[in-house]
């Protein structure tokens, strides 16, 4: 008996997104043929790996380690093709990343890259998503990790998480008559949703701090100088998430992807999407 990998890929997927819906975004396939692999695995196992918590569907024990098995069986490959494609990838390879993710991302990143790339001589800027954008699409750029709304149709989905109004514990945000706020640069869509939001509950609001750098960003909400709206694995250790009880309702999601120029190959862009995204996945923080 063989397992298939591509249904191992599907299996993770859900893992990774929560629901079929989600998987299918991820392995580029419709929920019905996501369901229809999941069940052709737990049928080759005879083993249950899904069951229904209310309304959605969760993995079972024997599917949580089935999924453990899978993402060792899918890197395995994956090294094992880049083993033998690497030569394809020399040269310069330029590969841009917003600061929030560099504590986090640098390392697995890099790592995955020396996998994929042994040959390659790697080029990091680092700069907020909407300047990294551009510079991807004109060439300028090989790869980068961008962050982007929920219903984008840009690039490869690493990574989906809530976005929230965060402030020091120290600081009382329903006592404010006027709300200052740290944000990062225009054309960052935390700045976006966060004033929108402010300017629709018709909130007075000032913005007091403006930095490119998550860590000035998350130092001046630990100080208790400003509120600011973050990536929900952004929130600084000793900060709290705001509530809309305190006059804070919920933004929407944001989603990390990996973006490449046209000119990047796609086989290099497919595998560095598959092993960064269960890094990404596994992260309490960024």
């Amino acid at each position: 008996m063989l397992l298939d990998l591509e249904q191992l890929r599907t299996l993770v997927a859900f893992a990774d997104a929560g629901s079929c819906r989600g998987a299918a975004h991820l392995v580029h396939k419709t929920p019905s043929a996501v369901s229809m692999h999941l069940s052709k695995l737990g049928q080759q196992l005879d083993r249950d790996l899904l069951q229904r918590q209310g309304r959605r569907l969760a993995l079972t024990h024997d599917g949580n380690e089935l999924v453990r098995y899978a993402r060792r069986m899918l890197a395995l490959q994956a090294e094992a093709l880049a083993h033998f494609q690497a030569p394809e990838f020399g040269g310069n390879l330029r590969v841009g990343l917003p600061d929030d993710y560099i504590a986090a991302l640098m390392g697995p990143l890099l790592a995955t890259l020396a996998r994929l790339a042994p040959q390659a001589h790697i080029e990091v800027l680092c700069a907020p998503s909407a300047e990294l954008r551009p510079l991807v699409a004109d060439g300028q750029l090989d790869l980068a990790i961008l962050s982007a709304e929920t219903d984008t149709q840009e690039g490869m989905v690493l990574r989906t998480e809530r976005v929230v109004w965060t402030a020091s514990a120290h600081f009382d945000a329903t006592s404010t008559d006027c709300l200052p706020l740290a944000l990062f640069p225009d054309g960052c869509i935390f700045r976006k949703w966060a004033l929108a939001q402010l300017r629709q509950r018709r909130r007075e609001h000032r913005i007091v701090c403006t930095s490119r750098s998550m860590s000035a960003i998350q130092a001046a909400v630990r100080a208790g100088f400003a509120v600011s709206v973050v990536a929900e694995s952004c929130v600084p250790a000793d900060a709290v998430v705001l509530t809309p009880s305190q006059g804070f309702a919920a933004l929407p999601g944001v989603t990390i992807i990996l973006a490449a120029s046209p000119s990047t190959d796609a086989a290099l862009v497919q595998r560095l999407s598959e092993q960064m995204r269960g890094p990404m996945q596994r992260l309490t923080s960024l």
